[in-house]
């Protein structure tokens, strides 16, 4: 199957890499291996090269350490909460840390880590406007875009969502291709196509490596260098040609029309370790190029405009794009006082659940592009928090706005409608500060619904209309202020029987007002202390979203 040509100038914006690495080894903390007696060393002093235009496998049998060491040789893994790296990187012979190698490094995760409601295009699109280098022109971008689209063979799909679950998109093996991503999971066709794609990419002076997961023959001669790792250390680094003599010269040579991936990944996991270990390490590494002309490669970060501006289009086109983001809210009915504060009350609590459920799911669900996009450094955390906070705000204002036209005169309320739709989306906006602190904590989609109820609940058992708030114990009534949910509803009680008390008794309400321990002349310090939740913990959240997004390869 031929791969189409492509324009070298267009496609290669920097120089070509040969990247070298020695000494490499990953030593779990202790804390995480416990009492298990499980070896701690992941990695055990590997050292290897890739040289520009090869297109690198690393197989190995399950825990062997191939994406322990992808996760070292990108930048992702340092010495940090107990876990020890040791290592030594060389970039066209010049010595780098192992931060500096994150920006230079375009990884690929094993998940589809892409948005969902956008286009290949514009995926592209958004990669290249953040990572490519600012003196790069927009018909220069434009053209290595359409470059790439070929390269990867998506011109059919290029302008179709990619989709998800929910969102009916593009094919699997579309996705994969659009993310330069692993061929776990895809047939044997499709993982071919991929690997020529890397190949393409090889061919014009990229350093490619990859791990594979069980590749068909015709797949794994494709590779020009092959990595055997047996756990934790290299087993035999050379070419796939090679490897056949290699195997036989061992007395474990490749049976007759058998696939040497197969029959070497058998190997691996039958042999005892300790044999294959204590055998001397094949290496056919070619490293006789002459790199000492060849400068250090650097790349600089989009500016933070640039950053927000990319991210808030897409938030946008995220919203727009996805329908179930939009439409929630719940009204009641009455005349008296008791409907029109339980139809307050159940305002409240819609709020309050509409604006949180979603994004209290909404970092755990990202999780997989954020940090592939932040470990390469094509953004960093605050302008990625900005564009989230930009889009969610109006959202949730145009939410509350739709809830009372509907509500404010079905219910008949008399208080001020302006003044009902600001507590109402202050509820909202505080609440979901609230649970997006709590996304951002979870480790995944199940921890963060497991988590929901220790966040809702004490805002409606805090909110006085169930329980009095002299009816708690003192010492744990400071919780109240940690709930948005109680001031949204004393501004709502205030703005519906302080200033709208038309067509009721004054003494009722004021006794209302009394019961729920609800100050009229402290209107402001309730929006106040609403504000000041929606502050801390968006703080807090983006605090807990940094370090989770910089230790997420240890996790």
């Amino acid at each position: 199957m031929g791969r189409r040509s492509v324009k070298e100038s267009a496609i290669r914006v920097g120089q070509k890499a040969h990247f070298a690495w020695s000494d490499v080894s990953f030593t779990l903390s202790p804390k995480v291996i416990g009492g298990s007696g499980k070896d701690p060393r992941v990695l055990k002093n590997l050292s290897g090269s890739a040289n520009p235009g090869e297109v690198i496998a690393i197989m190995g049998a399950s825990g062997s350490g191939k994406t322990s060491l992808l996760n070292v040789l990108s930048g992702r893994i340092m010495s940090m909460n107990g876990h020890v790296v040791t290592s030594k990187f060389t970039v066209n012979g010049h010595e780098i840390s192992a931060e500096e190698i994150g920006p230079n490094v375009a990884y690929v995760t094993q998940e589809d880590a892409l948005c969902p409601t956008a286009t290949p295009r514009e995926a592209l699109e958004f990669s290249a406007r953040l990572r490519l280098p600012p003196e790069v022109t927009k018909e220069e971008r434009e053209t290595m875009i359409e470059d790439v689209i070929s390269i990867l063979h998506l011109d059919k799909c290029a302008d179709t969502v990619i989709g998800n679950e929910l969102i009916k998109g593009i094919s699997g093996g579309e996705k994969r291709r659009t993310s330069i991503g692993p061929t776990s999971g895809l047939d044997s066709y499709a993982a071919y196509n991929v690997v020529n794609a890397l190949k393409d990419l090889a061919a014009l002076g990229c350093t490619v490596l990859c791990t594979i997961h069980q590749p068909s023959s015709e797949v794994f001669h494709l590779f020009d260098r092959v990595l055997l790792l047996c756990d934790g250390r290299t087993f035999y680094d050379g070419s796939v040609h090679d490897m056949g003599s290699y195997l036989a010269s061992i007395e474990r040579p490749i049976p007759p029309e058998t696939n040497p991936a197969d029959h070497v990944m058998f190997l691996m996991q039958t042999e005892e370790k300790e044999k294959l270990g204590e055998r001397d390490v094949h290496s056919l590494a070619s490293n006789t190029e002459d790199v000492a002309s060849l400068k250090k490669i650097q790349r600089q970060q989009a500016g933070w405009l640039t950053q927000f501006i990319v991210l808030g289009k897409r938030e946008v086109q995220s919203v727009l794009r996805d329908k179930g983001t939009l439409g929630r809210g719940t009204i009641g009915n009455g005349t008296d006082i008791a409907s029109h504060f339980g139809a307050l009350a159940n305002l409240a609590i819609s709020g309050m659940f509409g604006a949180s459920q979603p994004v209290i799911l909404l970092f755990p669900s990202e999780r997989p592009r954020f940090v592939r996009e932040y470990a390469t450094g094509t953004y960093s955390a605050v302008p990625y928090f900005w564009s989230k906070l930009c889009t969610e705000i109006p959202l949730t204002f145009s939410t509350s706005i739709i809830t009372f036209l509907i509500a404010y005169w079905i219910e008949a309320f008399h208080g001020s409608f302006i003044l009902h739709v600001i507590a109402h989306w202050l509820i909202g906006v505080a609440a979901s500060s609230t649970a997006l602190f709590a996304g951002c904590w979870a480790s995944n989609v199940q921890v963060a619904m497991q988590a929901a109820p220790a966040i809702f609940v004490p805002q409606i058992l805090f909110a006085g209309f169930f329980i009095k708030i002299q009816q708690i114990p003192v010492w744990i009534r400071w919780a109240q202020y940690l709930c948005s949910l109680k001031f949204g509803i004393n501004l709502f009680l205030l703005n519906e029987f302080q200033n709208g008390c038309r067509d009721f008794q004054r003494p009722a309400c004021a006794q209302l007002l009394e019961s729920n321990d609800i100050k009229p002349d402290l209107w402001w310090a309730y929006g106040l202390i609403l504000v000041g939740i929606f502050f801390f913990f968006r703080f807090a959240a983006l605090i807990v979203l940094t370090k989770k997004a910089r230790g997420f390869a240890l996790a």
